[in-house]
């Protein structure tokens, strides 16, 4: 099997980019299990109610994400780069028309694997993920309406309007006092 620094030596131009192409993807697979575990606890801490961890848990979602997100930037930068030389496009055509040994292929092949089914299930645990944060927010939102009305202060309408109401109430009611008439 040829590391990197053996493919940069076979012939071609693309050999060089698509070291630089597994020098992207060989730190962007763990990256992306990192991510997706972060999403797998942050489900569990949301299931669990625990603030703390929850807010634990999205700093190491944003700091992955961002990770991830300069990872996939020079990804891009790579594969542009990749497919313009060897007039192809898509990841899998660049590794059918680069001149590389068949070990290398396999290995970057597997890489791509990897990425293709982590991504799609960090999509799909996202989206889940999303969906229960939703009902989350959903039910303390109307715990909280609950217990407003419940307390006596109803926030069903805008605070301003309630305030105005109430002095209006409060001016209607002095001034039928002042003038009633004396029986």
């Amino acid at each position: 099997m040829m590391g990197r620094s053996e493919m940069t030596t076979e012939i071609g131009d693309a050999t060089p980019k698509l070291s630089d192409l597994e020098a992207v993807l060989v730190p962007l697979v763990p990256a992306l299990e990192r991510l997706q575990n972060a999403q797998v606890e942050q489900r569990r801490v949301v299931v669990a109610g625990d603030l703390s961890a929850m807010l634990a848990v999205n700093a190491t979602i944003e700091e992955t994400s961002a990770r991830i997100a300069l990872l996939e930037q020079r990804r891009q930068a790579v594969q542009a780069e990749l497919e313009d030389e060897l007039g192809v496009q898509g990841l899998r055509s660049v590794l059918l028309a680069a001149n590389i040994e068949p070990t290398d292929r396999q290995r970057l092949g597997q890489m791509l694997v990897q990425v293709t089914r982590l991504v799609r299930d960090l999509r799909e645990q996202g989206r889940r993920n999303a969906d229960l944060l939703g009902a989350a927010i959903d039910a303390a939102r109307r715990t909280r309406q609950t217990l407003e009305r419940l307390s006596g202060a109803d926030n069903t309408y805008d605070q301003v309007k309630a305030r105005r109401m109430l002095a209006a109430r409060r001016a209607c009611a002095g001034l039928t006092g002042r003038t009633m008439l004396p029986l």
